[in-house]
């Protein structure tokens, strides 16, 4: 029996990036807030809790402390209501995702209708929507587009969406509408992630995803793999049943972009001890086989 961890694992980019401005900004300072969670995990919101850093959910409850601005952004109005109360702002917003913002403002300037694919109700796609001033529409998938034609229309997408369904969207609107801008807002970070744990799902006998459940591309992570072999989305290492393993000869791990490199050893190390090879625990990530850190 062996375990392997899909090459593109865990912390992203914008996730890294996200952390360090919290724990830098929070050291020396013990009345900093985050508005909303910093990243859809909440072992890592509770570890920076455990820091001094503060979560509220409303500006309310900011209280004239210094604010960062969660990696999925806010909406344009929330931003402008700090300002405006002279609230000192750390934005950690993932520029993948203030550059999607900017698309969006710009193509509803430009007079299209603008086409949101993403979830609705993720604080992603909310704060997007907010810098648009025109029409907009907001559609889980290309099912979801209405029977009418249109115009113009400009398509940008939540970014941890697949890259297929964005096709597939695109392949909806083209006979719809007269004039249309697309612009691929997918971060390149979610392709990846996505790409190794399908590979690693097709040769597994069971697949083990870890992270947040409220964590979107985590979500769509474990979508992916369950197409393909049994797959447990779990968010911590406690959850793991032994019974899981009986008969498997493979088995996948992978891991959301937002889930700690610490969660996702601890995870490994439960496994291996499920198997009874504890002599092959590791300390860090790098040494679990397969993982590859990303370039």
């Amino acid at each position: 029996m062996s375990v392997k961890i899909a090459k593109n694992s865990g912390f992203c980019f914008g996730v890294k990036r996200a952390i360090k401005i919290a724990s830098e900004a929070a050291q020396g300072n013990h009345k900093i807030v985050t508005l909303g969670p910093i990243i859809h995990n909440p072992q890592m919101v509770e570890k920076l809790a455990s820091e001094g850093i503060e979560r509220v959910n409303e500006v309310s409850e900011i209280q004239g402390r210094p604010t960062i601005i969660r990696s999925h952004g806010v909406k344009k109005e929330v931003l402008e209501e700090l300002i405006a109360n002279n609230i000192e702002i750390i934005n950690a917003t993932c520029p993948y995702v203030s550059k999607t913002q900017e698309y969006a403002k710009e193509l509803s300037e430009q007079g299209y209708m603008v086409v949101i694919m993403g979830d609705k109700n993720h604080p992603e796609v909310i704060a997007l929507s907010s810098y648009i001033e025109g029409e907009c529409l907001i559609v889980a998938s290309a099912e979801d587009v209405p029977e009418k034609k249109y115009q113009k229309v400009g398509i940008i997408s939540q970014t941890t969406r697949k890259i297929d369904d964005l096709q597939k969207l695109v392949s909806i609107f083209i006979p719809k509408c007269h004039e249309m801008r697309v612009m691929n807002t997918i971060c390149n970070a979610t392709s990846i992630r996505q790409e190794s744990t399908l590979e690693l799902a097709k040769e597994s006998d069971l697949m083990i995803v870890v992270g947040g459940r409220n964590s979107s591309n985590t979500k769509m992570l474990a979508r992916i793999s369950e197409d393909f072999v049994e797959t447990f989305h779990i968010e911590t290492a406690c959850e793991i049943d032994k019974k899981w393993f009986k008969g498997r000869n493979n088995i996948g791990l992978t891991a959301g972009a937002s889930t700690p490199d610490w969660v996702i050893v601890e995870v490994y190390n439960k496994i291996i001890e499920c198997m009874g090879n504890i002599n092959q625990k590791v300390d860090k990530i790098k040494d679990i086989p397969g993982f590859k850190e990303e370039e």
